[in-house]
C-alpha cells in the first residue's frame, strides 16, 4: 500500500500541460546588404519593431563589394541586438568594393548575379539545416512599418507568402502576370490589388524581396534559387525567377496578401544609374510614408548614420509660403518634417480661421454686389471667407517686398517624387512664356 500512496503522490505533483500554450514558430530572417548604409537605419530598425519574440528568431547576415560603411552598420546594429535574438550567424568580405565589369551599383554582372544566387540557396538551405519553421528573406531597402507583419504572415500558414509593399510609383514586390518566356507581363488585376480596390490574397507568379518560406512543409523541399537545381529549366540565370519557376513547377501558389498595409519598397536602380539616384528614392519612399504616417522609425543606435538632411533654400522662388491654421497642429507638424527632408526653406502663415470670424469682422468685408461662389453658386461660407484673406494676406506681403516669384502651399498637399527636380523643370517651362501670372 506505502508504495501505491507514494506512486499517486507523485502522479499529483507532476505539472499538466494540457492547458499551456505553444511557443511560436522559429524563423529565419535573411539578410543580404551591398550598398545600403543609407537604408539600413530605416530598414534595421523597423525590422527589429516587428511583434514577434526575439529568441525564437535567428539571424543570418551577409555582406560583400560595398563602397559605403553598409557593414560598420550592420556590425554596429548586431552588437546591440545579438543577446535578443535566438543567434546570428554573419559573414562580411570587405576587401572588394565592386564586381570586375560593373558599370555602376544597379548593374547586374553575371558574377553579380552568381553571387547572390548562391548566398539566397545558402540561406535556404542554413534554413533547413536549423530546422527553423520558416524563413524570412528580406531585401534591406524594404520598411516594415507594420509591426505586426511577421506574426500576420505567419498567421495565414501559406508555403509561400509575401505582404504586399507599397512604393513612390506603381512598383512593388510582386507580378501579377509572367509571359511563357519569364518576362513581365502587364495586367488588369494588378493595380486594382496595387491600390487594395480589391482586398485579400492572392495567387500570383512572382513575388520578392520580403517573402516568408514554411519550412515544415514537404513541398517546400523543392523550393530552390538556383536555376542550375531545376530540369530542363532554359530561363535566365536569375534568383527570383527561378524561385517562382521552382514554386510553380512543384505545383503549389505564391501568395500575395493585401489585407492590411504592411510597409514600403524603394524601386531599384537601373544599371547606368548612380548611388546619388537611390538616394533621391530614399526620399521619395519617406515622403510617401509621411502622406500616411508618421516619419519612418529610426532607433538611437543608429540614428547618427542616417544621412545628413539637405541644406534648405526656396528653389527658384523669392519665397515659399505654407498656410496653415494654428489648431491642425498634426498637419503643420507633418509638413515641418517634410520641408526639412526636401531642404525647402518655408514661411510658415498662420492661416484666417473661419470659425473665430464674427460679425463684427465680416462687416468691415465689402463684398461685389451678387457676388456668390463661382462652383456651388452660393454666397461664401465661413470657412471659405478665411481661406481667401489668408491668401490676400500672402498677397499684401508679396506685393509689399517687391517679389517677382513665390511658391504657396496649403498644409495637406502631398509632394510628388522628385520634387525639386520637378519644380525647377516646371518653372523652366513658364519662364519661356512672355508673361504669366499663376500656375
Amino acid at each position: 500500500m506505502k508504495y501505491l500512496l507514494a506512486f499517486l503522490f507523485i502522479l499529483s505533483t507532476v505539472p499538466t500541460f494540457s492547458k499551456a500554450d505553444f511557443k511560436q514558430p522559429t524563423i529565419l530572417i535573411s539578410i543580404l546588404a551591398r550598398n545600403k548604409a543609407h537604408t539600413l537605419p530605416y530598414f534595421l530598425s523597423n525590422l527589429e519593431r516587428q511583434n514577434y519574440p526575439k529568441d525564437r528568431i535567428s539571424l543570418w547576415i551577409r555582406s560583400d563589394h560595398n563602397s559605403d560603411n553598409t557593414i560598420d552598420i550592420l556590425k554596429v546594429w548586431i552588437s546591440s541586438v545579438k543577446h535578443k535574438y535566438h543567434s546570428v550567424n554573419t559573414e562580411f568580405i570587405d576587401d572588394e568594393k565592386s564586381y570586375p565589369d560593373e558599370m555602376g551599383p544597379g548593374h547586374w554582372t553575371p558574377q553579380r548575379f552568381k553571387q547572390i544566387i548562391y548566398l539566397r540557396e545558402a540561406a535556404l538551405e542554413h534554413g533547413r539545416k536549423i530546422w527553423a519553421d520558416y524563413l524570412l528573406a528580406i531585401d534591406c531597402d524594404v520598411f516594415l512599418t507594420n509591426p505586426d507583419t511577421l506574426p500576420y504572415l505567419v498567421s495565414r500558414n501559406y508555403t509561400v507568402v509575401a505582404p504586399m509593399l507599397k512604393s513612390e510609383a506603381l512598383y512593388s514586390n510582386f507580378w501579377y502576370g509572367m509571359t511563357e518566356d519569364y518576362y513581365y507581363q502587364r495586367t488588369d488585376e494588378y493595380k486594382l490589388v496595387l491600390h487594395r480596390e480589391t482586398v485579400g490574397c492572392y495567387s500570383v507568379p512572382m513575388i520578392h524581396s520580403c517573402v516568408l518560406i514554411d519550412l515544415r512543409k514537404e513541398e517546400s523541399d523543392f523550393l530552390t534559387y538556383d536555376p542550375n537545381n531545376i530540369k530542363n529549366f532554359e530561363g535566365p540565370t536569375d534568383d527570383i525567377i527561378s524561385f517562382a519557376v521552382s514554386a510553380n513547377r512543384s505545383g503549389f501558389e505564391l501568395k500575395l496578401c493585401n489585407e492590411e498595409e504592411f510597409g514600403y519598397i524603394m524601386i531599384p536602380l537601373d544599371e547606368d544609374n548612380s548611388i546619388e539616384l537611390d538616394y533621391e528614392r530614399l526620399v521619395n519612399t519617406k515622403m510617401a510614408v509621411l502622406h500616411e504616417y508618421e516619419p519612418l522609425f529610426v532607433n538611437s543606435i543608429l540614428k547618427p548614420y542616417v544621412r545628413p538632411l539637405p541644406k534648405k533654400d526656396t528653389l527658384v522662388f523669392d519665397k515659399i509660403y505654407m498656410i496653415n491654421l494654428k489648431r491642425r497642429h498634426e498637419r503643420r507638424k507633418r509638413m515641418l518634417t517634410c520641408f526639412d527632408e526636401l531642404g525647402l526653406e518655408v514661411d510658415l502663415v498662420d492661416a484666417v480661421d473661419g470659425q473665430a470670424l464674427n460679425e463684427s469682422f465680416l462687416g468691415k468685408i465689402l463684398f461685389l454686389p451678387g457676388f456668390e461662389d463661382p462652383y456651388h453658386k452660393r454666397p461664401m461660407k465661413l470657412g471659405e471667407i478665411g481661406c481667401f484673406l489668408s491668401h490676400y494676406n500672402i498677397w499684401r506681403d508679396v506685393v509689399h517686398n517687391k517679389y517677382s516669384s513665390v511658391l504657396i502651399l496649403e498644409d495637406d498637399i502631398r509632394f510628388e517624387p522628385f520634387f525639386r527636380t520637378r519644380v525647377k523643370a516646371l518653372m523652366n517651362e513658364v519662364n519661356k512664356m512672355p508673361s504669366w501670372d499663376l500656375v
